[in-house]
This record gives structure tokens, C-alpha cells and sequence, in this order.
């Protein structure tokens, strides 16, 4: 075999060899910052819908449609999630609209 043509293949391969050792390398990193990134969405998708505790104004443990209004779309949903149909939603309920609201 020509020596300049083993050359020219070993130095292909030493390439490849590297080009794997780096992306190998850098794999954590970008696993890393991805779920950073995905955390970070989450969480600014969270801070943008009210807990309970806030719609509940006047602190009786429910949410009723007065308090729905406050957040929209939920005064729409309000009777597919109130299960008990009492006119009011308790924690449970409110965290079955919040998943409806989601689903639209």
C-alpha cells in the first residue's frame, strides 16, 4: 500500500476518533442545558396561572364563579369541573380545570 495514502487514512481516522471523543464529551453538557431549558419553561408556565390560594379571595376553601372570573377561560369550564355540582371548586376540582384548560 502507497505510505501516502496509509498517511492520509490514519489521519482520517485519528479525526474520527477525535470528532467522537468530542461530541462524547459534550453530550452531558447539552443533556444538561436542554433540561435547564425545559425546567425553566415549566416554570414560567406555572407562574402564569394562579394557584388556588389566590383565586380564593375570600379564604373559604373554595373557588366559586365569582372568583373563576378572575382567570380566563375558566368561568367556560366551570360547570364540567365542578363535579359535585355545588357552584363552587375545591382543590381537586380546580386542579381537574386547570388540566382542561391545558388540554385546550
Amino acid at each position: 500500500m502507497n505510505t501516502r495514502l496509509r498517511e492520509q487514512r490514519t489521519h482520517f481516522l485519528l479525526f474520527l476518533g477525535a470528532l467522537y471523543v468530542a461530541l462524547m464529551a459534550a453530550l452531558p453538557l447539552m443533556t444538561a442545558s436542554l433540561s435547564q431549558m425545559r425546567y425553566a419553561a415549566q416554570a414560567s408556565y406555572t407562574a402564569t396561572q394562579p394557584s388556588f390560594e389566590q383565586l380564593d379571595r375570600n379564604h373559604d376553601g373554595y373557588v366559586d364563579r365569582r372568583e373563576a372570573d378572575w382567570l380566563p377561560g375558566l368561568a367556560a369550564i366551570f360547570d364540567a369541573a365542578d363535579r359535585r355540582a355545588d357552584g363552587r371548586l375545591d382543590k381537586v376540582e380546580y386542579a381537574k380545570a386547570l388540566a382542561m384548560l391545558d388540554a385546550r
